[in-house]
């Protein structure tokens, strides 16, 4: 009987080893890094009843009860951490959690390793021999109930976890994995009840002797169900593990579920999730509630830690819509940097790197525009084209280098003198153009001469050098009267008058404005 009982110990070390060895290189998430140290303490618990049984002197089985309380304290609770953590009743452990729940094991592990100073664990201990070989008899003591009232309830709380789990998943191939736990569940709490109220006559641990077949049904789960391997490494990797949050409704577009990157992001709106219609969820944000009804991809914008963050929220669609089970994801990823990179293409490709306005290029595209929509409307608008006086003199005095600094002053100084809807760009080397909307030609030439002073009072300091300039202005304007001599046929007609007022306004002695009209 005792080498039959130690065989099946033996296998029951190895195996238990063996799947805390597993599970550990394997263990992503938090549940199985749980499952992995609940195996571990298994594996120390019977390994010590191993040394037990094969022991004659009650001094050396005292010694391996002992080594027994390295992991026996902590089974049940890790037990019930498995539970939470795989059937996401929780996502991770937080303190104030892990403090409540290791608070009695703890206390336990110390209780039992003083025990020789107040006997409050065991009171007493004897060896008795049985079926030919020893076991060890202990009178219990006070905390021992304590613990054993504990672990009981965190298994009976295990239990009714998978319980649920089992009666609320829809899922054939779930149902059976829970299933499959309830009953590696029951199993220990059915020992612990035998050590309780058949101890006494027999001295035999029955929970010793049960936890392995606990462990082979888990094990049968692992290999039958895909569980904790390929199947939870896919949901790790491209659901828990993924970057963009992601969220799954149901009918009705209910919450069924979410991973830890969606839960982040409503966090930053005081938003918790839940099992809840989204409905309800967002009653308090409506804008991102009809982003998340809509079925097509959509920007969202948030403020975090000072800086706007923008996210695209996308729908897909999950099951088939005839089986009247369809669901939807919602994905929710940071885009804040590709938008960021977007502009900063965009701006390089409309933009004049050296003045800071419009390219040729995107001014004409944007003043072309303008000027189809103020003629459609018979609207007013205004365009001046201004050149720089006597830019080759700067050049070739001062160096293309100083030449480079005007343009950046001429640039600044027309960004702040016209309003945000004006147009204003650089068509090349010294000439700049701006569009003023609802602007009559009189309005455009004291716009005009305003700029023409501002730039003839600006000075640019290079290399101790003062540099001044001044600036030639031609005026146009289009009067919103299609019967007006001044209504051009297009954006050219236009453009063309504008220079022809600036080549005046240079015959006229350079440094002022004229108009043609």
């Amino acid at each position: 009987m005792k080498i039959l009982l130690s065989l099946y110990l033996v296998f029951a070390v190895i195996v238990t080893q063996f799947f805390a060895a597993y599970f550990f290189s394997k263990g992503r998430t938090s549940y199985r890094k749980a499952f992995s140290a609940l195996v571990l303490c298994v594996s120390v618990y019977l390994f010590g009843y191993l040394m037990i049984i094969n022991s004659s002197n009650l001094q050396e089985m005292i010694f391996w009860n002992q080594f027994q309380y390295l992991g026996l304290p902590f089974i049940s609770v890790l037990w019930l951490m498995v539970a939470l953590l795989h059937t996401k009743t929780i996502y991770f452990l937080r303190n104030r959690m892990a403090l409540l729940l290791f608070f009695v094991p703890v206390i336990t592990f110390f209780m039992r390793l003083t025990n020789p100073w107040h006997h409050l664990f065991y009171i007493n201990w004897e060896a008795r021999q049985l079926f030919g070989y020893y076991t060890l008899y202990m009178e219990r003591g006070f905390w021992y109930y304590v613990n054993i009232s504990y672990t009981i309830l965190c298994l009976l709380l295990t239990i009714i976890i998978y319980f649920l789990g089992y009666l609320k998943n829809q899922s054939g191939h779930s149902k059976s994995n829970f299933l499959v736990f309830f009953f590696a569940s029951l199993l220990p709490l059915i020992g612990i009840m035998l050590v309780l109220f058949a101890y006494e006559e027999r001295s035999i641990d029955y929970s010793a002797l049960i936890m392995p077949i606990s462990l082979l049904i888990i094990g049968y789960g692992i290999l039958k169900y895909d569980f904790l391997e390929i199947r939870t490494l896919a949901r790790e990797t491209v659901f828990e593990n993924n970057y963009a949050g992601m969220v799954i409704l149901g009918p009705g577009q209910k919450i069924i579920d979410y991973n830890k990157a969606a839960q982040k992001f409503f966090e930053t709106l005081n938003i918790s999730l839940g099992n809840y219609p989204i409905e309800l969820v967002l009653k308090e944000e409506p804008e991102l509630l009809e982003i998340f009804k809509s079925e097509i991809a959509r920007d969202f914008s948030l403020i975090i830690d000072g800086e706007e963050r923008f996210f695209e929220i996308e729908g897909v669609p999950l099951g088939d819509p005839h089986e009247g089970n369809t669901r939807m994801l919602k994905s929710i990823r940071d885009v804040t940097e590709e938008r960021k990179i977007q502009e900063k293409l965009r701006e390089l490709a409309t933009t004049d790197s050296l003045s800071g306005l419009y390219n040729r290029t995107e001014f004409t595209n944007l003043a072309q525009k303008e000027f189809a929509l103020a003629k459609k409307r018979n609207e007013e608008l205004s365009l001046l084209m201004m050149d720089l006086d006597h830019f080759k003199f700067i050049n070739d005095t001062f160096g293309h280098a100083a030449g480079d600094e005007v343009i950046r002053e001429v640039g600044n100084i027309i960004k702040t003198s016209f309003r945000k809807t004006d147009i204003a760009g650089r068509l090349g080397g010294e000439e700049f153009v701006v569009v003023l909307k609802n602007t009559s030609l009189k309005e455009a030439e004291k716009a005009a001469e305003k700029l023409r002073k501002n730039l003839a009072r600006a000075k640019v300091n290079y290399r101790k050098h003062e540099i001044s300039f001044t600036v030639s202005i031609g005026v146009a304007a289009i009067f919103g009267d299609t019967n007006n001599e001044n209504d051009f046929e297009d954006f050219e007609d236009f453009l063309k008058q504008a220079d022809d007022a600036l080549y005046k306004a240079k015959a006229q002695g350079r440094n002022c404005v004229a108009a043609l009209g």
